[in-house]
């Protein structure tokens, strides 16, 4: 099956018109719509080379060590794991962190949410449901090179995952799931799953600035491999939505649909920014704060000569 190029939007109108196209073919179900219900999750990334993979297991380019037998062995460069375990890093934040946080020693999962929100390495990897603040994070940085927005159907990619649980899980909660992958990491639980695809949940917003991101967390189980090659990506990847084509409900078939892309090219960035400004996506209602009003100030005030000037080519 052959993979269908990802959709590149220029403005604010083009993307969310192709997601209320994708809304329609690909529903949650055929016989009601539920509005409490979330339909897409959404991800952007900067630079549309970046993989779906939480920031722990992420490496450095490979690089070329002399050796004694082989003068150019390639090494593989962990970011983080090189120095330290997954638990001894999240130990090393709760144990800097107590002073700060009235959290029991043993509520792992919570430590671990924390450790996420404040930029701890860990095997998290953020999603929202609000698919303005994925966009504005595609466009934010890296200015010189595309970004990309990953929409993922929710309801068909639990679907998937709760298949591919372990039996003992199978009517298990999905926040009682986490908490078993977590304590996993700091002592051996015979609940803990060894396998399957990350799961997807709502974590209780610590903070606003989750509230302003509409936060959901990917959890990944045991596999440290990004989420594309768990995926087949040309068999769960949605057809592309063509002007005028009827809308065909797909949410029922045996292969379910998960997902779509976005691509933003670098020259768009900055005015799909100053678009998503208007309709009051930027860093001080994303980041509420000080910190966040100083950025948002910076960043109107910022001169681009190539935005100023493509208004006149």
């Amino acid at each position: 099956m052959e993979l269908k190029p990802d959709t590149r939007i220029s403005c604010l109108g083009d993307y969310l018109k192709v997601i209320e196209k994708l809304k329609e073919s690909y529903p949650i179900s055929h016989f009601y719509g539920n509005p409490a219900q979330t339909h897409f999750l959404y991800r952007g990334i900067s630079d549309q080379r970046y993989l779906l993979l939480p920031s722990v297991f992420r490496i450095q380019e490979d690089i070329l060590q002399a050796d004694v037998d082989s003068p150019q062995s390639v090494i593989e460069n962990d970011m983080y794991l090189t120095y330290g375990s997954e638990k001894q890093i999240l130990c090393s934040f709760i144990r800097e962190a107590s002073n700060y946080l009235s959290l029991r020693p043993d509520q792992w999962l919570q430590w671990a949410e924390y450790a996420q929100h404040y930029g701890t390495p860990t095997r998290f990897l953020d999603w929202s449901s609000n698919p303005l603040v994925a966009l504005y994070f595609a466009c934010r940085d890296k200015k010189e090179t595309d970004g990309k927005v990953w929409l993922l159907h929710h309801s068909n990619y639990m679907r998937l995952a709760k298949s591919k649980f372990p039996q003992n899980l199978q009517n298990r909660t999905i926040q009682d799931i986490a908490s078993d992958i977590i304590n996993g990491l700091i002592q051996t639980t015979p609940e803990n799953p060894q396998s399957g695809y990350p799961i997807l949940y709502t974590p209780y917003y610590i903070d606003t600035r989750m509230s302003a991101q509409s936060s959901w967390f990917m959890l990944w189980i045991e596999e440290k491999t990004p989420l594309e090659t768990m995926i087949e990506k040309a068999k769960y990847q949605m057809d592309d939505i063509i002007e005028n084509q009827p809308v065909k409900l797909c949410v029922v078939k045996k292969e379910p649909s998960l997902w779509h892309r976005f691509l933003i090219e670098a020259h768009q960035k900055q005015s799909i920014l100053r678009e998503l400004d208007t309709v009051g996506i930027n860093e001080k209602t994303l980041f509420p704060g000080l910190d966040g009003i100083g950025r948002y100030v910076e960043k109107k005030y910022h001169f681009d000569y190539a935005e100023a000037t493509n208004h006149y080519l």
